[in-house]
């Protein structure tokens, strides 16, 4: 196994501020790259050096391989850790399993492998899960999103780099790679407003609100100060949702068209049967958007959360910062959000000569 983690707890940023010059500044005179000069680049060995800062030449050289299109040597392992108590629950969930392909892909081109750990498996515990980690010498770790109640978890952060793929964590504030369910309500009603729609309402059960730290209801508070047009109704958040709870509740605020989600714990979204069981017809009578297209809703119009880029993106995030030697818990946690896009489908009606939404 080769290590690229640097020692101790210093930073390339640590370095590049004692030097007073930049990151790429501070990364490039370790490489010894030629557009550097001597005195700059003096400057930051000699800094490096009284902060016992070590870098691996190994790690950079696969990075601008990488960029050159040529092939990598195995480098090491990511691991990814998902909190649930058996692995083929969340591989169960489509988007989870993209994010766990995409993030696969994405390290082998870096020169890394990912294994996975199930947590709470077997008596797995996350003091043990920090041994074995550390043992084997992996620094990087992608944290799954939960497929369903927000999970409490605890690891020595203090020795691992890590980034949450496509969901935050409240306790500890992580770096993380999240989609923008806020945007994607609000991308969704601006679509569904241009056909006509009036009266929108989100459904769903309250844990795909919670897990989002309420990215969609946010977004669903927000549609009718965008657009003035559109009715403010309640939206439909029970702890489960049935279908008489549902189709009541499209009865009393009248919706004509209702923004949810592909799935409710692992199993299909049956909203369009319920409602065609009381003689609702989509999209005759009324529209259904899924806020997160899938296998699931494949013929739905809705969203695609480009969940293969979150996957990528989350490996490109760790990976950087393993390399500039960033561990822990970080002072300023940063999110990336990954936008997403519009799909049609035949669950809505279409106008003609309608102008795209982005």
């Amino acid at each position: 196994m080769i290590s690229v983690t640097p020692a101790g707890s210093v930073t390339l940023q640590d370095v590049a501020a004692k030097a007073g010059v930049s990151i790429s500044t501070a990364s490039r005179s370790l490489t010894g790259a030629v557009q550097v000069s001597k005195i700059t680049q003096a400057r930051v060995l000699s800094a490096a050096a009284a902060l016992g800062y070590r870098y691996n030449p190994l790690f950079g050289e696969v990075m601008r391989a990488t960029r050159r299109g040529v092939s990598n040597h195995y480098l090491g392992t990511l691991a990814y850790i998902t909190p649930c108590d058996d692995a083929q629950e969340w591989r169960a969930t489509p988007t989870l399993n993209r994010h766990w392909s995409a993030a696969r892909d994405q390290a082998a081109r870096f020169g890394f492998g990912v294994t996975e750990f199930v947590l709470t498996s077997h008596g797995m515990t996350a003091r043990r899960l920090g041994d074995i980690l550390q043992a084997r010498g992996i620094a990087g770790i992608l944290l799954a999103a939960f497929p369903k109640e927000p999970f409490e978890l605890v690891l020595p952060w203090e020795h691992f780099a890590t980034v949450p793929v496509g969901h935050m964590i409240q306790n500890p504030q992580l770096d993380c790679v999240v989609s923008d369910h806020t945007h994607a309500v609000l991308l969704s009603g601006r679509v569904l407003a241009a056909r006509g729609y009036r009266r929108i309402g989100l459904a769903m059960e309250s844990y795909q609100n919670s897990i989002t730290t309420h990215g969609w209801a946010n977004g669903y508070a927000a549609l009718p100060a965008e657009n003035p047009r559109l009715a403010a109704i309640p939206p439909f958040l029970p702890e489960r949702i049935t279908a008489r709870a549902f189709t009541d509740w499209v009865r009393e605020h009248r919706v004509d068209c209702v923004l949810t989600l592909s799935t409710f714990r692992n199993q299909p979204n049956r909203m369009r049967e319920w409602l065609a069981d009381c003689g609702m017809l989509c999209p005759r009578d009324i529209g259904l958007v899924s806020l997160d297209v899938t296998g699931a809703t494949a013929s739905w119009a809705g969203i695609d959360q480009n969940s293969d880029e979150i996957g990528k993106a989350a490996v490109d995030l760790v990976l950087s910062k393993v390399r500039a030697g960033e561990r822990g818990i970080p002072k300023v946690h940063r999110s990336l959000l990954v936008h997403c896009c519009w799909r049609e489908g035949n669950t809505v009606r279409v106008v003609s000569g309608e102008k795209a939404c982005a």
